[in-house]
C-alpha cells in the first residue's frame, strides 16, 4: 500500500471536509440530520454540524439525483441515434 493510500485512511481525515469525496459528505448529510443536526464519524466527540457540510457542499459542483441523471442518459442517447 502507498504511503498516500495510508495517510489518507487515518481517522482525523474525517473531519477534513475539502479533502473528502462528495459522496462522503452527502452520507455525513444524512447522518447528522438523523442524529439531530451534528455527526461524528469515528466517535471521538468532535462533531460535524449540518451547516459546516453545507458550506463545504456548496463550494462543489451540483451532483445529478436519480432522476436527473436518468434524463441525462436519455438525452444523450436520442442524440447518438
Amino acid at each position: 500500500m502507498k504511503q498516500e493510500e495510508t495517510k489518507r485512511n487515518t481517522p482525523k481525515d474525517a473531519y477534513d471536509l475539502p479533502n473528502l469525496h462528495t459522496k462522503v459528505l452527502m452520507k455525513y448529510l444524512d447522518h447528522a440530520r438523523h442524529f439531530g443536526g451534528e455527526y461524528d464519524p469515528i466517535n471521538s466527540g468532535k462533531c460535524i454540524s449540518i451547516a459546516d457540510i453545507k458550506e463545504e457542499l456548496a463550494k462543489r459542483p451540483h451532483v445529478l439525483n436519480k432522476k436527473e441523471a436518468r434524463e441525462k442518459r436519455q438525452q444523450l442517447a436520442k442524440v447518438k441515434k
